[in-house]
């Protein structure tokens, strides 16, 4: 079982040390005020995770090479994606400055704890990719090739949708107006659907362990969390606030999440 796995990685020195990662990182937000710098310590954390896990896992070399450049892949495009964006002279994203004004009074202790939460998350999201480098299984199977296919197509279809949101919001003739062409024709939010998808690309790799069902649970996970709690919502409150009935328009016509074709009005 995945507990097993994260034995060997000295669990409790891990938490200890990105607790103190985490840490630093909030005392460097305080500078910066931008609590956005805690997604990508949570990029850095699970990157270092799955490289050391890469090292030291038991299973077979090859797929413990596939798997944690995988984990590597999807760790730096996020990270320098959300550095660049929300971080490097960005101003602080709209959601923490909503949370921020929520929290009133208790600001900074619930900024520190969401920093602090990142620590667990990061070594629960990589302990999946951790799980599945211990796989008995020598060389890669095809269900394995599935997977990476899984992958490839997730971490390509991220990419592009949020290359044509940065190129559409770049024109300032833009301003107020929703992004209604290439994958944004077909989804809200290409972004979400592509990054859930990426999660059930270890759904393949898992199959022949013990137990290999529960790796359902990530990509279940992250998927109810994108769609009602942290994604979706989010950016849906968002985008009424500074497009208005040019995005209600766009609501009426295009799926939320899964790409479909836009309906007819």
């Amino acid at each position: 079982m995945l507990v097993d796995v994260l034995v060997p990685l000295n669990l409790w020195v891990w938490l200890a040390g990105l607790s103190a990662f985490f840490c630093l990182l909030w005392v460097l937000h305080l500078r910066a005020r931008n609590a956005s710098l805690a997604d990508v310590g949570f990029c850095l954390a699970f990157g270092l995770i799955v490289f050391t896990c890469g090292m030291f896992a038991a299973g077979d070399l090859s797929r413990r090479v596939l798997i944690s450049g995988m984990g590597l892949v999807y760790a730096f495009r996020l990270g320098r994606l959300l550095f660049l964006k929300r971080v490097w002279h960005q101003a602080e994203d709209s959601r923490y400055q909503t949370i921020r004004a929520k929290l009133g009074a208790w600001e900074s202790v619930g900024i520190f704890g969401y920093f602090q939460l990142q620590g667990p998350a990061s070594l629960f999201f990589a302990g999946l990719l951790c799980w599945v480098m211990n796989h008995p299984a020598d060389g890669i199977r095809w269900w394995d090739g599935l997977g990476v296919l899984i992958f490839f197509v997730a971490i390509i279809g991220e990419s592009i949708a949020d290359r044509q949101l940065e190129v559409f919001r770049e024109n300032p003739l833009n301003r107020g107006k929703a992004l209604q062409t290439g994958l944004w024709r077909y989804s809200r939010h290409p972004n979400y659907f592509f990054e859930s998808l990426h999660w059930w690309a270890y759904v393949p790799l898992a199959i022949g362990l013990p137990w290999s069902g529960v790796a359902i649970f990530w990509p279940l996970l992250m998927t109810v969390s994108l769609l009602w709690i942290t994604g979706v919502p989010w950016a849906e409150a968002q985008a009424l606030t500074s497009r208005g009935q040019s995005y209600r328009d766009y609501q009426r016509t295009t799926s939320m999440f899964f790409p479909w074709f836009p309906k007819k009005v």
